[in-house]
């Protein structure tokens, strides 16, 4: 295959760092990117990639079995368990990880995890925040630091309240005039996350080995994630920054703290405050959360399982693919075709660039990808978050003017056979590589 290039972003790296800590040095990073435990393949179909969140009801299992890699988010399906009683989107992302593998067994089938947040709306969270036994393993509201910026109790019932700190951000609600269409509507006027309000709870790991051995065990390897046959592996979101480590080194990945601050990712900006921490407390908690995902992450591995989060540049809950440009794609093919390179071993994301309702240069992204890629790659849709929009309503992206969104191009389903050597350059500008057959 020759290819005229000119070319791709730049591919994010990740580097390992240490954090020195009362004489003691602590990884400030996760497991260094690792290549799943399955065997490598180079079938084209087998070699995409999407996440998946269709939230009026169950994503389209077909459509979905179609990709090599198939996540599914936790707002799947959303309007459907919001209305439960009580709340079951584990229960429900497990069902679609089942119809999914129904239709393809071969499709590697993921659902959503959150080693940060505590989510009530999973039932084995619930259980826990359920039992005063358990109060070790989730954060509170700080008594001395009243008024919150957060309501201690339900919208809906101002007799339900909790001494644990929780936000209400992406949270159902029982509609009101205010606010007619919440993120995910409780029918019947009530929010069933069991005892407590419904909210985005925070799992303090700074409890140790009871509460990592619990997310080991159940969250993570229990019957309705890894230790059903039909997952495969989990997209783990959300994370800890800690100012005091960033000033230690700017380096470490997720500094800044901006999102929005230092402490948790993805809550309510006031939460330092509303539970009394520390930049120390922040520091701890962080370095306690990062031993947690090494631990989990590795026991992934042990179990033949697989996450995002060991995918170079998607630590830290990203979902972010290399789309192609016409300005660094020389360098980026030079140092692709060598064997010693990231590219040929270490898995890697692609993208397909779009306008939201059409591929704009499938060709040429096409042509990237089979002359970059290694044993490990996957190609999907090139916008963070990577859902291929063909559900009626995906989450991440734009809502293609189409009846049955965007179509899975014929191209994606071809048989390239297998490259025959690494790509190389002919001329200037112009690489080769060849396939079995092409």
């Amino acid at each position: 295959m020759v290819a005229q290039m000119a070319t791709a972003i730049t591919l994010a790296v990740f580097l390992e760092r240490c954090y020195a800590y009362n004489g003691v040095w602590k990884r400030v990073a996760v497991l260094p990117p690792s290549n799943p435990p399955w065997p490598p393949t180079y079938n084209m179909s087998l070699s995409t990639i999407t996440m998946q969140c269709n939230f009026s009801g169950w994503s389209s299992p077909e459509r979905g079995s179609q990709f090599g890699i198939v996540s599914y988010d936790w707002s799947n399906a959303k309007r459907q368990w919001a209305a439960q009683k009580p709340m079951d989107c584990e229960e429900r992302l497990q069902t679609q990880a089942q119809l999914t593998k129904t239709q393809n067994p071969a499709s590697h089938v993921f659902v959503y995890r959150n080693l940060v947040k505590a989510l009530p709306w999973f039932s084995s969270v619930r259980e826990k925040l359920d039992d005063p036994n358990y109060s070790g393993f989730f954060l509170k509201f700080d008594p001395n630091a009243k008024p919150y910026a957060v309501p201690q109790c339900a919208p809906e019932d101002p007799n339900k309240c909790t001494l644990y700190y929780h936000d209400q951000e992406q949270t159902p609600e029982v509609p009101t005039k205010k606010v007619p269409e919440p993120d995910g509507t409780c029918t019947e006027g009530v929010c069933d996350c069991g005892v407590n309000p419904c909210g985005e709870y925070l799992f303090d790991h700074r409890n140790g080995s009871m509460l990592r051995n619990w997310i080991l065990n159940e969250l993570v390897l229990g019957p309705t994630a890894i230790g059903d046959k039909n997952i495969d592996g989990l997209f783990m979101d959300d994370y800890w920054c800690s100012n005091l480590i960033c000033e230690e080194d700017p380096t470490v990945h997720g500094c800044p703290c901006d999102d929005p601050v230092e402490g948790p990712t993805e809550i309510d900006s006031n939460s330092k405050h509303d539970m009394g921490l520390s930049d120390e407390d922040i520091r701890d908690i962080t370095l306690a959360w990062n031993q947690t995902m090494t631990a989990v992450e590795e026991s992934i591995l042990q179990h033949k399982a697989y996450t995002w989060s060991l995918i170079p540049g998607e630590d830290n809950a990203n979902a972010s693919p290399l789309e192609l440009t016409k300005d660094t794609c020389l360098p980026l093919l030079r140092e692709a075709c060598n064997v010693k390179s990231r590219w040929q071993n270490g898995p890697v994301l692609f993208g397909v660039g779009h306008n939201g309702t059409n591929l704009t240069q499938l060709h040429q992204d096409l042509a990237f990808f089979l002359l970059a890629r290694g044993p490990y790659a996957w190609l999907g849709w090139g916008t963070w978050g990577m859902t291929w929009p063909f559900n009626p309503e995906p989450r991440h992206g734009e809502l293609p003017p189409l009846p049955h969104g965007v179509p899975r191009p014929s191209e994606l389903d071809m048989d390239y056979g297998e490259p025959e050597g690494l790509c190389f350059e002919i001329s200037a500008g112009v690489f080769h590589r060849q396939w079995s057959k092409v």
